[in-house]
């Protein structure tokens, strides 16, 4: 199928479909593309194409695919001259909106724009759901020297684990991991940083998220994708902040939970299939999110005479007992008299596939996944692509299957 458009025209593709340009140039988020480039727009998105003179594309479209005209009153165009004030006048920008109202979308063409005239600016991956930049569940700085169609092309620079794909109850966590990875580009030399936060803003615990989220980095300015949300942002003006309210799309192409976990999926294959094994001393990383390794170890056989089955490795916090092995029952209340409350039992083996991340001296995390905890030669075994020093090892509670698809567990 071939379209033809006038310098000036816009239209709204719906993935998925494929684009070759036969004649003239283009803009997709602000990414010039012209004659002879090709590119795919996943099922999942859509893209604004604007003529930058007369143009004709190639387009190849599946059933689910769309073509739609882009009209004079599209938001995209208050984008447009939003995204050549910001490059003028702002250099950390906090993009703030519902679920998919068009965030990434923005930030990409805020991106190519400080590119395209000559800076060298970074983007924040805020969303540890569903990431564009790393893996889920980790909170990402990533950049190119070359203008992008979206943000996933983008190469990951700094990565911080969260450990978790939903932000509820580790907000205070990501406004402490966002302002590292913003000074830490202010520290690489980056001269523009754009910080792409998660759709949760529905409730009032998501709004003061938000907000811890604003106080914390101290932007230059916020852009509030969305009718209705500027309101609760207004008042940062106080502090120097500009606020800027844009609308969402008119027409908008929404992800269904089970695109969001396929999404997923395809993320955490891309960081970890086929990592190599690497061992880890028990005796020299710190471990964390695992109760049983982070309390003072107990002899095993103190426990003999209340657990029945084979004890591997046992440690204590303070009224709780962990317990690693192959067990079969144990007297609760004569270890109640030993003045543990709680008892807890790791089955050996169920450590197998939990998702994790090593941290390098320096503070930067990568993706990884428990093998094996061998407590015979006091190593864990991890698969991960990071090769390298290893001073922490964070495990969180998401089980990944053979198909990088997450349950979560107790641990």
């Amino acid at each position: 199928m071939l379209v033809k458009l006038s310098k000036g025209e816009g239209v709204k593709l719906y993935g998925p479909i494929a684009v070759t340009v036969k004649e003239g140039c283009i803009s997709i988020h602000g990414r010039k593309t012209c004659k002879d480039e090709r590119f795919v727009v996943h099922k999942t998105r859509n893209y604004i194409v604007e003529a930058l003179e007369n143009c004709e594309l190639e387009v190849s479209m599946l059933d689910e695919s769309q073509i739609q005209h882009l009209e004079k009153e599209d938001p995209y165009w208050e984008k447009k001259n939003l995204v050549e004030k910001i490059v003028k006048e702002h250099r950390r920008i906090v993009v703030i909106g519902c679920t998919d109202c068009g965030k990434s979308a923005f930030v990409t063409y805020v991106f190519n724009a400080f590119l395209e005239k000559g800076k060298k600016p970074a983007v924040i991956d805020g969303d540890v759901g569903q990431a564009n930049i790393g893996p889920p569940g980790f909170l990402s700085l990533g950049s190119s020297d070359k203008q992008v169609y979206w943000t996933s092309e983008l190469s990951p620079v700094a990565m911080r684990f969260i450990g978790d794909i939903k932000p509820q109850y580790y907000t205070h966590i990501i406004c402490r991991e966002l302002e590292f990875l913003a000074n830490y580009a202010t520290r690489l030399g980056y001269t523009s940083v754009i910080v792409d936060t998660d759709g949760w803003v529905g409730d009032e615990h998501a709004i003061l998220y938000k907000q811890k989220l604003v106080e914390t980095l101290r932007p230059d300015a916020i852009v509030v994708l969305g009718e209705n949300l500027d309101k609760y942002f207004v008042q940062y003006s106080k502090l120097g902040i500009t606020i800027y309210s844009v609308r969402s799309p008119i027409h908008r192409k929404v992800r269904s939970r089970e695109e969001r976990r396929l999404l997923r999926s395809l993320r955490y294959r891309s960081y970890l299939e086929e990592a190599p094994l690497v061992k880890l001393s028990m005796n020299k990383v710190v471990v964390t999110g695992l109760p049983l390794l982070q309390g003072s170890e107990l002899d095993v056989e103190l426990l003999s005479k209340f657990v029945e089955g084979k004890v591997l490795y046992a440690s204590s916090l303070p009224g709780a007992l962990y317990i690693y092995g192959s067990v079969k029952n144990y007297n609760a209340d004569e270890l109640k008299k030993l003045g543990f409350e709680k008892v807890k039992v790791y089955q050996q083996g169920f450590e197998k596939s939990l998702y994790c991340a090593v941290e390098a001296p320096g503070g930067i995390d990568y993706p990884c996944v428990v093998e094996k905890l061998d407590f015979a030669s006091r190593e864990v075994l991890v698969k991960t692509k990071y090769i390298g020093e290893v001073s922490l090892l964070k495990i969180s509670r998401i089980k990944l299957s053979e198909n990088f698809l997450e349950e979560y567990v107790e641990v």
